[in-house]
């Protein structure tokens, strides 16, 4: 398979998994107008989903990794996929409570409070799946580094587009709702 669909598998992957991670949060919140009971379900359900699906995301990229190495005949050296670790519950409660504001308005928005938790659990489960990707190809003997593959959704990913990252350190600079990816380079 050409690389370009093997990151637009990889693409549709993971997006499938945050898809499921996002309808499992509309189910915890469909229909609640209620700010403190719908931030009291994010501040329990929140962690839970981000370990289940963020850990699934980062096994996703793991496995790619090494398909795509793999492919590359980069397999002289060994090396082991640097799985990303997942955010402490400090990020979940953040997003919570920043979700749950619109429920607070006169006239409470629940809608507009589930994009926001489901547009920042997106976030955190795919980064896991391109964190995962950047510490790998920037430790990774065989690889010269991770590039940004944009999915066209955003000026900032667009600009970023291809860009070149040898440090594993380099900062993901995501955002909700992003679709984009971290691929290892190889050659």
């Amino acid at each position: 398979m050409p690389r370009r669909q093997q990151v637009e598998a990889h693409r549709r992957d993971l997006g499938d998994l945050t898809r499921l991670a996002q309808n499992d949060l509309r189910l915890l919140l469909d229909g609640i107008t209620d700010g403190e009971l719908a931030r009291d379900r994010l501040l329990v359900a929140l962690p839970q989903l981000v370990t289940i699906y963020g850990s699934a995301a980062a096994t996703l990229a793991a496995d790619w990794y090494d398909d795509l190495r793999d492919a590359e005949a980069a397999t002289a050296r060994r090396f082991t996929v640097i799985t990303a670790q997942l955010p402490d519950e400090g990020r979940t409660e953040i997003l919570a409570r920043f979700a749950v504001a619109p429920l607070f308005s006169e006239t409470p928005d629940n809608a507009t409070a589930i994009s926001k938790a489901s547009g920042g659990l997106q976030r955190i489960v795919a980064d896991a799946a391109r964190e995962t990707i950047s510490r790998s190809a920037g430790e990774d003997p065989a690889a010269f580094g991770w590039t940004w593959s944009s999915s066209g959704g955003c000026e900032f990913c667009q600009e970023h587009d291809g860009t070149v990252y040898r440090d594993p350190d380099s900062e993901l600079r995501s955002h909700d709702h992003c679709s984009c990816l971290a691929v290892p380079g190889f050659g």
